[in-house]
């Protein structure tokens, strides 16, 4: 059995949690809040539902010494990331990550220095390469349906909503490009896995309902390989009675056509189709599967550890453009 340690759900912890139907060689040996009052709603729910009562500890690094994991979930405070996986790492525990994986640069080099000294493996949550609505694009851009892309645009909107606490102070939620944008970043270099060569960035506050510092609105520019462009922006107001959560988008222009992503669907507009209708979807595995599949040697190879170092280093980037005001070298 693949022994699971679960610290915090303060984001995507619940991609391990739904997973675990289609992973019979995993067992989850305990799990743990990383901060006071942290709701771990959602994971405690799917343990409900699949029947499961593992042990709770008081703190991750109780729980990983004690329970001896073969893998740990870190899902803590944004802040916690990279203390929480290099602990990991030393002990030569697998580490399943939230993003970003570190708040500053000198952080993301103490962890890929980390991950190149243990024999774990390290993914970030890049949960949208592994969406049916973007795997499909990247099947579709891959097959050459569009030609050669010549300019990306993406998109993230949510509801800001309740956020939990933390978010009120960027000394612990890190700002909102390098946990909104980054979804962006990485729909960016799913479609187009080139280098970027600049980034300009801003982002603003400014009518963000009291919550402090949390940033509210951002958009960026990546200059990339092959003189292509490409844009992210990302907010925080989306409507309270809008009909989901969130309004994820991309859209990628190439020499023979566009490919288009929006409501959940995929849009094709080329020799061959009018885009008036969407493309049927192909599905991937579950990201937590996969992970585990790679552990196992027979994963996908949709995501890895330097496509997981990367989308955090153009992130982190990209706030300090934001924050200067200048265009920054990546």
């Amino acid at each position: 059995m693949i022994r699971i340690c679960i610290a915090g759900n303060s984001g995507h912890a619940a991609t391990v949690t739904r997973a675990l139907p289609r992973l019979p060689q995993v067992e989850i040996a305990g799990w743990c809040r990383t901060w006071t009052g942290e709701p771990m709603t959602e994971v405690l729910d799917d343990f409900a539902k699949l029947g499961l009562s593992p042990m709770e500890y008081p703190d991750y690094l109780t729980m990983i010494d004690d329970a001896q994991p073969d893998v740990l979930v870190v899902d803590g405070m944004f802040c916690d990331h990279e203390t929480m996986t290099c602990q990991a790492l030393a002990r030569g525990i697998h580490v399943y990550c939230d993003k970003p994986l570190a708040f500053t640069l000198d952080g993301l080099t103490r962890v890929q220095q980390a991950a190149a000294a243990s024999p774990a493996l390290l993914w970030a949550m890049q949960t949208a390469r592994y969406d049916p609505w973007f795997y499909t694009a990247k099947q579709l851009v891959d097959a050459g349906a569009i030609g050669e892309i010549r300019l990306l645009t993406a998109q993230k909107s949510y509801r800001l909503g309740q956020r939990a606490p933390f978010f009120r102070h960027r000394a612990q939620h890190g700002g909102l490009i390098p946990w909104v944008s980054i979804h962006g970043i990485d729909f960016i270099r799913y479609l187009y896995p080139h280098a970027a060569k600049t980034i300009f960035a801003h982002h603003s506050t400014t009518a963000n309902q009291g919550y402090e510092d949390l940033e509210v609105t951002a958009q960026l520019m990546m200059t990339m390989e092959n003189d292509v462009c490409a844009q992210v922006s990302a907010d925080y107001l989306r409507p309270a009675n809008a009909a989901t959560h969130g309004d994820d988008r991309v859209r990628a222009a190439g020499t023979h056509g566009v490919i288009e992503v929006r409501g959940d669907a995929v849009y094709l507009i080329n020799d061959q189709n009018d885009g008036s209708q969407p493309v049927p979807l192909e599905h991937p595995p579950m990201i937590f599967e996969d992970f585990i599949h790679t552990l196992e040697g027979h994963g996908s190879g949709l995501l890895d550890l330097s496509e997981s170092l990367e989308d955090s280093r153009l992130a982190l980037l990209a706030r300090e453009s934001a924050d200067t005001g200048r265009i920054v070298n990546a």
